[in-house]
Formats: structure tokens, C-alpha cells, sequence
């Protein structure tokens, strides 16, 4: 679904919707349920998304949309390089686990369906933000910071894996609180290591 032409009740659907999933998982996600939570009847919701895979798969982009939107400003920031990549692993750790680690959540429910859609608009959440990652990573290269014999791709997919132990083991762990300025600290001690120029 292209989420650039959402209504404004769509959007509104799929904030319920995503407030649901960061909260209760995606077996939550009922169209009763996202009704209940905006207060409107269950076939004012089917008025917009004609079912929950629609619904999913809507949700799948207005994720990738919203982390984007959060994510593409840093390029353009005036910071060094190391600074504009510390902003982007501090954003979209916030990010991620503000919203409880969403899109482990989503990437769940995309392997137990097995659903060639669903995988694809996972995947696109994660390309889009390895691409951002990436182009920090270029960025760093050009400016002379990062080492030139690096592959920002390669970098970016480390980086993002980093991301993602964090966030597995928060949400597996309830014990576990989140400090993400420790937890961003930590990734980037590990990651600039090898990337800076000395």
C-alpha cells in the first residue's frame, strides 16, 4: 500500500494500530481492537483497510515512513561525521525502543505467515534505514573521518545488527531497563573502532 496517500482517518488507524503492536504484540491487532481504540465501530475500520493483512501491510510502510522521517534529517545536520552517525544510532535506538522494539515485532509476524508481501515491506524497512546508515558511513569517507577502504553497506548491515541484539535482548529480558544513551554509547565504542581514521 502507498502510504503517501493516506487519509488522515488512515493515519489515524495505523497510529492505533502501531500503539497496539508496541504494547501488546501483533496478536493484538484485531480490527475490533484498533476500533476500541480510537472509539469508532469495528466497520468504520474495514471502511479503510479492508482486513488485517491490509492493515498490516499499511502498517509495514507507515513504519518505515515514520523512521525515515525521524532519520534522513541527520544527514543534511552540520556535525561531523561522527557526530551526524552517534545522532543517528541515538535516534534510532530512541525510536525503537520507545516503541518497544516494533519491528522485531513485525519481522515476527512476518516469518510465522511467511507471507511474500509482508516479507517484502520488512525488508524495505530495513534497506531503507541501512541505506541512511550507508550514506552517514559515505559521508564519512568523503569528509576524510572513516577509512576509504570500507563498504558503507557492509558497515551499515553490522551497525543495524548491533541495534538489533540490543533490542532482542530488551524485549526478551522484562528485567532489563533501558538506558539507550549507554546502550548507543557501547554499539559505537564497538563500531567507530575500526572505522575512524586514526
Amino acid at each position: 500500500m502507498d502510504t503517501a496517500n493516506l487519509t488522515k482517518r488512515q493515519e489515524e488507524i495505523l497510529s492505533a494500530a502501531l500503539k497496539l503492536v508496541a504494547n501488546e504484540g501483533t496478536r493484538a491487532l484485531t480490527m475490533k481492537r484498533v476500533a476500541e481504540e480510537l472509539n469508532v465501530t469495528e466497520p468504520a475500520i474495514y471502511r479503510h483497510f479492508k482486513n488485517k493483512r491490509h492493515l498490516l501491510l499499511a502498517l509495514y510502510g507507515y513504519v518505515r515512513d515514520l523512521l525515515i522521517a525521524e532519520l534522513e534529517p541527520i544527514l543534511r545536520q552540520r556535525l561531523s561525521a561522527r557526530d551526524r552517525l552517534i545522532l543517528f544510532v541515538e535516534t534510532l535506538l530512541a525510536y525503537l525502543t520507545e516503541r518497544k522494539g516494533v519491528n522485531l515485532i513485525l519481522l515476527a509476524e512476518t516469518i510465522y505467515h511467511q507471507d511474500e508481501q509482508l516479507r517484502k515491506a520488512m525488508l524495505d524497512i530495513f534497506l531503507g534505514v541501512r541505506e541512511l546508515a550507508a550514506e552517514l558511513i559515505q559521508q564519512g569517507i568523503e569528509s576524510g573521518t572513516f577509512q576509504p577502504k570500507q563498504k558503507p553497506t557492509e558497515y551499515a548491515t553490522c551497525l543495524l545488527g548491533m541495534i538489533q541484539g540490543f533490542l532482542t535482548f530488551y524485549m526478551l529480558d522484562p528485567e532489563m531497563t533501558v538506558d539507550t544513551n549507554k546502550a548507543s554509547k557501547a554499539i559505537l565504542d564497538c563500531f567507530l573502532e575500526p572505522l575512524e581514521i586514526k
